[in-house]
């Protein structure tokens, strides 16, 4: 499945890139143009081939041949997060870089602590993880990511190869500014596999044992792959090891398709942690450049929040809503007459039938999940249910 969506993605490029081309050429033909608009939109027609060309190559050796079609997919499209690239493996080093940014404001709120045994969720291009192990003789590093095309030109780059590959600039504002082609190389050296590991999985249920990490870092992941943050953070908590630490990174803007009450702030980000079972210890706010390109200087200026959290033992929580139903790694207490308990809900019955004082959130999800059947529910899905099901039968919630 996913492989077939990784060709689906490279296909619809494919064909848009075509598109593209064809779209550019039928106006060349009009015969009004100055040389230099002809020169410019010539120029355009290579850096879209070239691009493309350049992509193919870094996945089809990977996808292999097969079925393309995909009704739909979480895989992004190769071009959604290709910049990340050129900023992570191509632009020259400078003091007040992107790159040198991001290691120091991630260093700023890790207060001189080794990272131990970390696991970078949503790594992307893999620079941030690349720069933390190095500064870390002792570290472990597995990243996580979904994206075919920033992984595998990582993959590459860390293990001391290189890849050449061409940024296409739509807006043009000098004629010099159509194309450049990058190099892309690790600025100081190879890693090999024995410390630093990559796995192609989904950030939002890392395929890891509980209490494995000693640092979770998650780099502008927050509020662009969890649907509800909530549940985000229990996974967090699920991970790391007693005395861990959460590293986040990133600004708060949030998808458009996230409800409003779901784009937390930083107050509530950092109340939700703490009722997790999370201690804030360390964090900051600060205004940085965010991509803005060495071939045409156009990018943005983001607001990004660094905060180091620890997991917290043996902590209480007595307010409402109650932490175990807003987070899916504590278990739900029983309450009297649970035995007794019938309702006409088929949902409601089920919620209250796997109540046993030790089942989480996710838990009972998942044994409703399971009864349901092919249902096209996801998991969010039936933790909404769950929800639901436990605000209106639990005393705990009144």
């Amino acid at each position: 499945m996913y492989l077939r969506s990784c060709r689906h993605q490279l296909a619809v490029l494919e064909q848009n890139a075509a598109r593209t081309v064809q779209s550019i050429e039928e106006q060349l033909r009009s015969r009004d143009l100055v040389p230099a608009t002809t020169a410019r939109c010539r120029a355009m027609i290579q850096a879209v081939r070239e691009q493309a060309a350049g992509i193919s190559a870094i996945l089809r050796p990977l996808l292999g041949e097969g079925d393309a079609n995909a009704n739909d997919s979480d895989v992004p499209s190769p071009l959604l997060y290709i910049h990340y690239l050129y900023r992570d493996w191509a632009w020259p080093s400078d003091p007040d870089g992107e790159n040198e940014r991001a290691l120091r404001t991630a260093q700023s709120v890790m207060d001189g602590k080794p990272v131990g045994r970390l696991l970078v969720l949503g790594a992307g291009a893999c620079r941030l993880a690349y720069d933390l192990h190095c500064a870390d003789p002792t570290a472990e590093t597995t990243v996580v990511d979904i994206d075919p095309l920033l992984f595998a030109a990582a993959h590459t780059v860390i293990r001391g190869g290189s890849v050449t590959i061409r940024e296409a600039n739509a807006e043009v504002d000098e004629l010099g500014h159509v194309d450049k082609e990058w190099t892309l190389r690790a600025p100081q050296g190879a890693l090999d596999d024995d410390r630093f590991h990559f796995r192609i999985a989904d950030g939002l249920d890392a395929p890891f044992a509980a209490h494995t990490f000693d640092t979770v870092l998650t780099p502008w992941f927050i509020d662009l792959v969890p649907t509800d943050l909530r549940d985000f953070i229990g996974e967090v908590f699920r991970l790391l090891k007693p005395g861990g630490r959460w590293i986040n990174l990133g600004p708060l803007r949030y998808r458009p398709e996230i409800p409003v009450i779901h784009r937390f702030s930083r107050e509530e980000v950092f109340e939700l942690a703490r009722r997790a079972g999370f201690r804030i210890d360390r964090w900051i706010v600060e205004s940085v450049p965010y991509l803005v390109s060495k071939l045409n200087g156009r990018g943005k200026v983001e607001s990004v929040l660094a905060f180091s959290a620890n997991p917290v033992s043996g902590t209480t929580d007595t307010e409402l809503p109650p932490a175990w139903l807003l987070f899916r790694h504590l278990p739900i207490p029983v309450f009297p007459g649970l035995s007794m308990f019938v309702s006409d809900d088929p949902a409601e019955q089920m919620v209250a039938s796997a109540i046993d004082g030790r089942h989480t959130l996710d838990d009972i999800a998942a044994i409703i999940a399971s009864k349901a059947g092919d249902t096209g529910l996801t998991m969010t899905q039936f933790r909404k249910i769950v929800r639901r099901c436990l605000m209106d039968i639990h005393p705990g919630c009144l």
